[in-house]
């Protein structure tokens, strides 16, 4: 990390190619006048928000956007620069992603600034293909490459999320057994959160195709219309999902709702058929003169016939009535 600036990372890219700065060479090289530089902040680094809070180069709206963390996926313009808010995941130690996250950017021709409050993954990712040799001709282009990037991100997690629908589906259609076990409350959260920020770069990349002011800035715009439409399909895709896991949950439901109302028709059912007999010990077991088979040897017997055939005659009501198999 620099230590006068606060930058997590810097590089200078010649010709699409990358070499890391330090505080010492954190400036554009001098005589290429296509180099350009790519730095990327930490907000929550007080160091970091002073240093851009000195940038009266970038136009006050940019730095103002970036210093606020504003959380509107947007893109805008003002000038030669470019600026806005793109949605990204966060990130735990692992990798592993734990929620939606914001990436602020603001470039020019010649420089690229980028910042975040908590880690990222896709401008992570981005950063390590660079490391890997990823020839990145300009500002612009790792804007682009940025969202594309995010765009494949979300791919696999919608695919993932359609994976996990069809395991669903297939255990609720095949044989099984129980489902009360399978959970969608998950999945269907996941969607939910996803399809909200697939909107949101859907909606600001549709307004950056049609902005309302004039700007000169390059090579972004002549993107724009091709990633509009990525994140229209995934916008689509994941309002397809939602609505097969909607589907999905009702199934599920009434399936549950099914088992549990068969489980009521057997107690149903066993209640019908014990009551009588229930009744009939219950008024020999009286501690009273005059009971029936009082004085018989065979009263026990006879109370136990007495029994089963008010079953009998019970269960064959219950057939009767086609309320028993």
């Amino acid at each position: 990390m620099g230590q006068a600036s606060g930058f997590l990372w810097a590089y200078a890219f010649h010709e699409g190619g990358a070499e890391p700065l330090t505080d010492q060479t954190f400036e554009i090289p001098p005589g290429d006048p296509k180099a350009w530089v790519w730095t990327h902040f930490p907000l929550s680094d007080q160091r970091a928000r002073l240093y851009l809070e000195n940038q009266h180069d970038i136009p006050a709206p940019a730095r103002d956007l970036i210093l606020r963390t504003d959380q509107r996926v947007q893109i805008q313009f003002s000038g030669q620069w470019a600026f806005g808010v793109l949605p990204d995941l966060e990130r735990d130690l692992d990798g592993r992603p734990v929620g939606a996250g914001r990436l602020l950017f603001a470039f020019d021709g010649r420089r690229l600034i980028t910042a975040r409050r908590q880690a990222l993954r896709v401008v992570d990712e981005v950063r390590r293909e660079v490391d890997r040799g990823a020839l990145i001709a300009s500002p612009a282009d790792a804007v682009v490459r940025l969202i594309e990037r995010y765009v494949d991100v979300s791919e696999q997690r919608l695919h993932d999320a359609a994976e996990a629908l069809d395991r669903v589906e297939d255990r609720m259609l095949g044989d099984h057994g129980e489902v009360e076990g399978l959970k969608l409350g998950p999945t269907r959260r996941g969607l939910s959160r996803d399809h909200r920020e697939y909107l949101g770069l859907r909606s600001a990349l549709h307004r950056a195709c049609v902005p309302r002011e004039d700007h000169r800035v390059a090579l972004l715009p002549q993107h724009l219309p091709r990633l509009a439409q990525e994140a229209e399909d995934l916008d689509r895709e994941a309002a397809s999902l939602q609505e097969r896991a909607r589907l999905l949950h009702e199934e599920l439901d009434t399936q549950i709702t099914s088992a549990t109302n068969r489980s009521m028709r057997a107690l149903t059912v066993m209640s019908s058929l014990l009551i009588p007999p229930t009744l009939i010990v219950g008024a020999f077991g009286m501690n009273l003169s005059g009971i029936p088979f009082a004085g018989s040897h065979s009263g026990f017997v006879a109370a136990c016939v007495l029994c089963l055939a008010v079953v009998g005659g019970a269960y064959w009501v219950l057939r009767r009535m086609r309320i028993m198999p």
